[in-house]
């Protein structure tokens, strides 16, 4: 037995389901006629990091210690890379590595540097290095001797292309690591493979209101996915999933200004650099002063100042937290300024349950829904959690935590995530015909499941058991005994000193 996993960052169901039965997407009908499909809820804040991060390990982020990609550090007022202040967290190839398993993980954007795995690995498009690329190392090689290229995660590439230029580099893109994947990965010796392509969420943010457009990225997808399961024998399982859905995006909350408003928080007057990061924001939502400026941007100095200005001041606002209660983090979440966990907190531990619930009170007076850190996650890294987490829905679309612009809510343009209807497919032998509706917790505990491995106990998920047909129900304890632990130590012991 065999499954693999293709993930379609972005991808949405309600786009899928339409097209389908209009008989525009043959492949994606199949699957919906002959396996088990639905929509998979995502999490919140619906962020690629963490929802990746949450599909692959099947636990919330207050476990993992991945709230956003960038994560305020405890007893601190800075931003850094989630990674950076948390351990390792295991992935759902890691355990079946542990077990003797063969695996091939390729391009997950959670992954940022590849590892030792029993199998190979290539790291997502946040990779930092080329040296950190892949697993074993010699494999980096091969990949470019197969047309590899870096997919798109700099911002030299997504700012300089025009959309003609940006629609067709990620469409090459896509067409290599289906071409990868099916002339290398797919004809090793492996049990489970795992693959992100991230066409559609990137293109979606720019095009989700050219509906002509959408459609030939998801019959693009929908033909490679064909040729996927041609190549696949009769005991492949194979399982499409995304990280989110998406939707319009109509309306953005600012919500440091909204704060600003309120009275919770205190600045001071812009700097010359803030205001700068004001007038780039301006144009990078102005399509048409964008297309203006990019000859001058493709100069490289001028691209490094721009980079620079931009995400060297981003995050920084001016705060006087002698005079601040409340901020917003740079991608959306509130966190109070409390006495004694923060450098410079001015609110006291008895005020702080009432404060939180007094914001997230005025939050719902302007249709804005909020959260306690703890209402949403638990887990070992609840201290880096924020003390409130704004939700985007059908109302407010997109967050932002600039100032500067006289108003708490901007129009917004093109697409952004949606929590409620990513996806969900399985298909093959043992699989059965059903609509579902399944949590991005759950993937991960039904891929154990499916191998017949004891699915930890510190797991959020559940196994869908309701797709598969009776026979291949294998029902497995969801703790591990003492012996299958020693069994389990025993295998990784000798797995890795047979890769020494």
């Amino acid at each position: 037995m065999r499954v693999l996993v293709i993930g379609l960052d972005g991808a949405c169901m309600d786009l899928i389901e339409h097209w389908a039965n209009e008989g525009k997407l043959p492949t994606f009908k199949k699957l919906m006629s002959e396996g088990a499909y639905g929509k998979l809820e995502s999490i919140i804040p619906t962020l690629s990091i963490p929802a990746w991060n949450c599909l692959t390990t099947g636990k919330n982020p207050g476990k993992i210690g991945c709230f956003s990609f960038l994560q305020k550090a405890y007893k601190s007022y800075d931003f850094h890379v989630y990674s950076a202040m948390v351990k390792k967290e295991r992935n759902v190839w890691d355990i079946l590595s542990d077990y003797g398993k063969k695996v091939f993980v390729f391009n997950p954007i959670n992954i940022l540097s590849a590892y030792r795995i029993n199998g190979w690995m290539v790291a997502g498009c946040l990779c930092p290095s080329e040296e950190r690329l892949t697993y074993p190392k010699g494999l980096k090689k091969e990949l470019y001797e197969m047309g590899y290229e870096n997919d798109i995660g700099d911002f030299k590439t997504v700012m300089t292309l025009t959309d003609k230029q940006f629609y067709k580099k990620n469409r090459e893109i896509t067409e290599k690591y289906f071409n990868i994947v099916r002339n290398f990965f797919l004809k090793k010796d492996w049990d489970f493979g795992f693959f992100v392509i991230n066409e559609l969420d990137r293109l979606q943010h720019r095009f989700w209101n050219k509906k002509s457009i959408i459609l030939k990225l998801y019959q693009n997808i929908d033909t490679k996915l064909s040729k996927i399961l041609s190549e696949l024998d009769d005991e492949t399982t194979v399982i499409v999933v995304s990280d989110h859905g998406f939707r319009a995006n109509k309306r953005i909350f600012l919500i440091n200004e909204w704060l600003m408003r309120k009275g919770y928080l205190k600045v001071k007057e812009m700097t010359v650099s803030e205001k700068a990061v004001k007038i780039i924001l301006y144009i990078l939502r102005r399509p048409l002063l964008l297309k203006m400026l990019r000859p001058m941007m493709r100069r490289s100095y001028l691209l490094q100042r721009l980079h620079y200005t931009l995400f060297q001041t981003i995050g920084r606002i001016p705060i006087i937290w002698e005079e601040t209660r409340a901020f917003s983090s740079p991608l959306g979440a509130i966190y109070i300024n409390m006495r004694n966990r923060e450098p410079r907190g001015i609110v006291a531990e008895e005020e702080y349950e009432k404060l939180r619930e007094e914001i997230i009170e005025e939050l719902r007076k302007i249709s804005v829904k909020a959260h306690k850190g703890e209402e949403l996650y638990c887990g070992e890294y609840m201290k880096l959690s924020p003390d409130i987490v704004i939700e985007i829905d059908e109302n407010t679309t997109a967050l932002s935590s600039r100032l500067g612009y006289g108003k708490i809510f901007l129009e917004g343009e093109g697409g952004n995530h949606c929590r409620e209807n990513g996806i969900f497919f399985a298909y093959g032998p043992d699989i059965k015909n059903k609509k579902i509706n399944a949590k991005i917790y759950d993937i991960a505990p039904t891929i154990l499941h499916m191998f017949g491995i004891p699915i930890p106990k510190e797991m959020d998920g559940r196994v869908l058991e309701e797709i598969f047909v009776p026979k291949s129900s294998k029902r497995v304890s969801s703790f591990l005994s003492e012996k299958e632990r020693i069994r389990k130590k025993v295998r990784m012991l000798t797995y890795r000193r047979g890769r020494k």
